[in-house]
Parts: C-alpha cells; sequence; structure tokens
C-alpha cells in the first residue's frame, strides 16, 4: 500500500505559520479528506548552510559536498523564466550533467498534465492528458489565477478526465507530490500509482485552500494517473516525481513570452509556501530576452523591478543562492535584398533594441545584490553579429528567428552553466569549444 503523508494548508495556515491537525485519508464509505503538516522537506532543507555568505554559489556546494545527514539528503536547483526556460533542452541537459556527477533523484516537480508544451523533462518523465481539461498560464496579470510556483494551473471538471504522468527512467520513482486547490465548489478526484488506488478524494472545503500534497509510493514506482469523478472542479497547479535518497533535483518553469513581470502573477503566499516547504539550494532567474523587445524600456525601473524580485526571494529562501542568468544576444534577421550579396555579419541582423540595457541592469543588479551573474552572451553567443552565422550550417546552435537556440544550442547552454556553476563552487571543470 502507499505510504501516506498529507499536507493540508489554508490561507489562513500561510499567515498564521501553523499546521492542520491530521486527520484520517480514508473515511469508510465517504470520500477522502487531504490533511497534514506543513514543515520543509528535510532532505533539502537540512543540507543548506545556516546563512548565505558573500559566495552565492556555496548553498549549492555545501549540499553537494556534506555528507549524508539523512536517508533522503537532496540537493534542488530551481529555474524561473521564459520560453528558454519552457523548452525540454536547456534545464534537460543541465539536470543531466548535474545527476551524473553528483546523484539522480528524478524529474523532480513539473507544470501539471500537458498544460505547457512540452513539459521540461527532458524524456526522464512522460505527461498525458484526456478529457477537456482547460490550463492556464501566470504570463498575464489579467489571466484567471491564482497560480504557483510552476506558472500554470489545469482544470478538469468533466467525469473520467485523465492525466497521467509516466517515469522512463529505469530506477523509477518512490515519491510523488500534488499541488491542489480546494474551495467551496470543488470535486473529488481517484489517484492511481501503477496499480494501486487511492480515493476518491475530496476538494471540497469551506474556504478556498492551497494543499500541497506528498505520497510516499513503492520503490520502481512508474506511473501516477489522476482521474475527475465528476462531482466539482479539480485544479492542480503542478505536480511531480522524485526518489528519495541523495541526489540531485533540477526544476525549470518557464512560460512562452514571460517577463520578470510574471513572477508577481503568481499568488506570493503561494509561492512562498512551494518554495519554503521545498527550499532550493539555488535558485536561477532566466528573463530578459521579452523585455529586450521594449523599444522603450526604462532600465532603471527594470532594474528596480529585478532588485525588487531577489529582495523577495531571499526573505522567503534566506539559506539559498540566486544566480541571475544575463540575456543572451538575439535579434531580428535583415530581409536580404532581390538583388545583391545577402548581408553578412552584424549587417544580417537588427539587435532586440533593449539588448544592451537589460543587460546592463542585470549585472548591475546582480553585483550590488551580492548574486550570481552568468553571461550568456560571453560564453555562448558572444556578440549578436555572430548570431546568422550560428544559425547556419549542418549543425547550427540558432534559429533562423536568431531568438531561440537550436537544441544543440541550449545544450551547450546548459554545458557552459554547468561548468559556471562548478567554477562558484570551486570544484573545477573543463570546457568545450564552441
Amino acid at each position: 500500500m502507499l505510504n501516506r503523508r498529507h499536507f493540508l494548508l489554508s490561507q489562513g495556515a500561510l499567515l498564521a505559520g501553523c499546521a492542520a491537525q491530521p486527520e484520517a485519508l480514508l473515511a469508510p464509505g465517504a470520500p477522502s479528506q487531504l490533511v497534514a503538516h506543513t514543515r520543509p522537506d528535510p532532505g533539502l532543507e537540512n543540507l543548506l548552510p545556516v546563512r548565505v555568505g558573500a559566495n552565492p554559489y556555496e548553498p549549492l556546494a555545501h549540499a553537494l559536498r556534506s555528507p549524508p545527514r539523512s536517508a533522503e539528503a537532496r540537493a534542488l536547483i530551481v529555474m524561473l523564466g521564459d520560453s528558454h526556460t519552457a523548452g525540454p533542452a536547456m534545464v534537460g541537459h543541465l539536470r543531466e550533467l548535474m545527476q551524473a556527477r553528483f546523484g539522480a533523484a528524478g524529474p523532480g516537480r513539473l507544470p501539471p498534465g500537458r498544460a505547457q508544451r512540452p513539459i521540461n523533462a527532458n524524456q526522464i518523465a512522460e505527461a498525458g492528458q484526456s478529457g477537456e481539461w482547460v490550463a492556464r498560464s501566470a504570463l498575464r496579470a489579467s489571466n484567471p489565477g491564482p497560480f504557483g510556483l510552476t506558472g500554470y494551473r489545469l482544470t478538469g471538471e468533466r467525469a473520467g478526465d485523465v492525466i497521467t504522468l509516466r517515469s522512463t527512467e529505469a530506477a523509477g520513482f518512490d515519491r510523488l507530490s500534488l499541488s491542489l486547490l480546494a474551495g467551496p465548489q470543488s470535486g473529488s478526484f481517484r489517484l492511481r500509482v501503477d496499480a494501486q488506488t487511492l480515493g476518491p478524494v475530496t476538494l471540497r472545503h469551506d474556504q478556498p485552500e492551497f494543499r500541497p500534497v506528498t505520497l510516499d509510493a513503492p520503490r520502481g514506482s512508474r506511473e501516477v494517473a489522476l482521474e475527475v469523478v465528476g462531482d466539482g472542479p479539480v485544479e492542480l497547479l503542478g505536480w511531480g516525481l522524485d526518489r528519495r535518497g541523495r541526489g540531485v533535483l533540477v526544476e525549470g518553469f518557464g512560460i512562452n513570452g514571460a517577463t520578470l513581470a510574471s513572477l508577481d502573477n503568481r499568488d506570493p503566499l503561494i509561492l512562498a509556501r512551494e518554495l519554503a516547504n521545498a527550499p532550493p539550494a539555488l535558485v536561477i532567474l532566466a528573463f530578459g530576452t521579452n523585455e529586450a523587445v521594449d523599444s522603450d524600456l526604462d532600465e532603471a525601473a527594470y532594474a528596480a523591478q529585478l532588485t525588487r524580485q531577489i529582495q523577495r526571494l531571499r526573505q522567503t529562501l534566506p539559506r539559498s543562492g540566486i544566480l541571475v542568468m544575463g540575456v543572451p544576444d538575439a535579434g531580428r534577421p535583415v530581409r536580404p535584398p532581390r538583388r545583391g550579396r545577402p548581408p553578412q555579419g552584424c549587417a544580417a541582423i537588427s539587435p532586440l533594441p533593449a539588448l544592451t540595457r537589460v543587460r546592463a541592469a542585470q549585472r548591475s543588479v546582480a553585483q550590488a545584490q551580492g548574486v550570481g551573474f552568468f553571461d550568456w552572451s560571453a560564453e555562448v553567443t558572444r556578440s549578436p553579429c555572430r548570431l546568422p552565422e550560428l544559425a547556419r550550417g549542418a549543425a547550427p546552435l540558432m534559429r533562423p528567428d536568431l531568438v531561440h537556440f537550436t537544441p544543440d544550442g541550449y545544450r551547450l547552454t546548459a554545458e557552459r552553466l554547468h561548468a559556471h556553476l562548478l567554477r562558484g563552487m570551486g570544484l573545477g571543470t573543463r570546457l568545450a569549444s564552441t
């Protein structure tokens, strides 16, 4: 049977910081109520230093260097960003590199179902979805929320609506997480892990509330399926798979078209609780490309906005490191003339109008706030003038739009980012050449 660890967290509990009293998960002859405690994951929390010093990479180094303090000791990296992060290649390859060196612990948390396509689990988890699910994102402030860490919300209401998440790793998973919304109109669902079924579980409650749920499963479990009963809507903000024991989790949450402002569209109480319950050793902010298209961008205002987001993260995660990824080079291709030689080099591209201002603000804020800075331009693209060249050849690194990378380009970025993290932690590395 599943070893059930249940969590109930209302808005009042978020504000007061108190946990609900546990109740039985399965009541004979009645739908189940998810209930529980709210303390942070000890396997992640115990590996973090007491405080962050001058080196923003020290919390990650501390977590990876520390001897095992429990059977569930893990280190977590969380990346928040735009379409560069939403795709599977960059986050997935960074996960591969980190887990190859420090131990694999699964894909971690993901947007629910197929709310984001494609999911960034990079072939170690496959999401399925059938029925009439409705997906929303935190891209715009006008989009109805609430939203949490993933930036997505998935709603199913019809009986038989199903979402599945299957591990493709040989080791499978032995723990799964759900981020759920409950309320007066909420319905019920059944949860299946391989051949074992839990439920029906009701989310109906007299007050709207956020419920993060963690369940232990048999080792080597392969698939989880969530099926809507049909007595009301079931809403998920996220779910995930991992394994107990030492290792690294790398989670990426990106939204196509997102700017730094999309972080304000996430519910601050839900976001804070999700981060506090699973405290990362390092948070990576990977925004800037969509800000760089704004010819009227106010550099000082953008710097103030980035400073505020860093300070908010630091308040929620005082023992975690923070890294800002400087915006990569990007631009628009110049249309070639009808006659004559096509433009080459700098003449073949029109850089995004606010690119240099965004990058300058990111670098300045990172230095002023004492957080890490990864210079994506210096590490990979090196100049906007090189983009047309990087988009040509048998193995191009850039797509023809000169904004997005090919899978090879994202993998190279992940390799350079991985090397940057190792250097920051004092572990050393060898760099590949472009």
